[in-house]
């Protein structure tokens, strides 16, 4: 017998998730890369509730891809550019060949577009259960850059969501968000404000480019040493996290989620 078919209203968003942090031993566990902590806990709670794959390319989910950042914090701009431009070129064309091009036409409720939702490859086969989007409302290609990092100006475990680059929310002296948002400028891939009645940026570039990209900023808290000192701070940021401390920090993935799937959601451009 065949498996009964969900219908789901179709996700607005195609959402590239990155942490940033120290990932080569001996930091991989370290305050400061809480970020790559929390997007291992977030993964598997992420797949559960929007792992949705199409036949055509059943490797990874249709919506989102994660990838932690291999580099070390401070030079996370460069690799993690390379690849979010990458993503944006075939994650559009998966966008044309796979939601424009390949849906049918409901009767009543309009275009839909026949997936699988289930853990892991579904190309294996077993556990997936047919799922019908309605994606009459998904009309464009709206990608967003996801940023997991670590927050010293956040309690443990609390979790801070800022939306856009310097220009909208400042940085803090983050160095990996820093370096992040360099390249980002580097590539014309940083959405900027633009000037009173012009199609111009504040920093010059043209705002009118192929992929209207949005950037939600997720911090996640290991709080701070007492003193202020840089010496301080960098001894405590690259000290291994307690059992506590990660654990902290796993726990921020249910709601880290949730965020992630208002995220998908969103439809508007701002």
């Amino acid at each position: 017998m065949a498996a009964a078919t969900s219908t789901f209203k179709s996700p607005q968003r195609f959402l590239f998730i990155a942490s940033i942090g120290n990932l080569p031993a001996p930091y991989t566990l370290t305050r400061h890369s809480a970020g790559h902590s929390l997007l291992t806990a977030v993964e598997p709670l992420l797949q559960e509730r929007i792992g949705l794959v199409h036949a055509q390319i059943p490797s990874r989910p249709l919506f989102y891809q994660t990838w932690k950042c291999p580099s070390l914090m401070n030079t996370s701009g460069p690799p993690l550019t390379r690849r979010l431009k990458t993503w944006l070129t075939d994650q559009e064309r998966i966008f044309r060949k796979v939601v424009l091009e390949n849906t049918a036409t409901g009767s009543e409720t309009g275009p839909t577009l026949q997936l699988l939702k289930g853990a892991g490859d579904s190309s294996a086969g077993g556990g997936t259960t047919p799922v019908e989007l309605n994606v009459r409302d998904l009309t464009h290609f709206r990608p967003t850059l996801v940023i997991l990092h670590d927050e010293l100006e956040a309690s443990l475990g609390r979790v801070k969501v800022k939306r856009g680059g310097p220009e909208q929310a400042s940085l803090r002296g983050h160095r990996g968000l820093i370096s992040v948002m360099e390249s980002l400028r580097g590539s014309g891939l940083l959405p900027v404000k633009q000037k009173a009645g012009t199609g111009t940026s504040t920093d010059g570039s043209n705002s009118k480019d192929a992929h209207p990209l949005s950037i939600l900023r997720i911090g996640i808290g290991i709080g701070r040493p007492a003193s202020r000192d840089p010496g301080a701070v960098a001894d405590y940021v690259l000290t291994q996290m307690s059992a506590n401390e990660l654990s902290a920090v796993q726990a921020a993935a249910a709601p880290v989620v949730d965020i992630l799937m208002e995220e998908l959601y969103r439809k508007d451009e701002n």
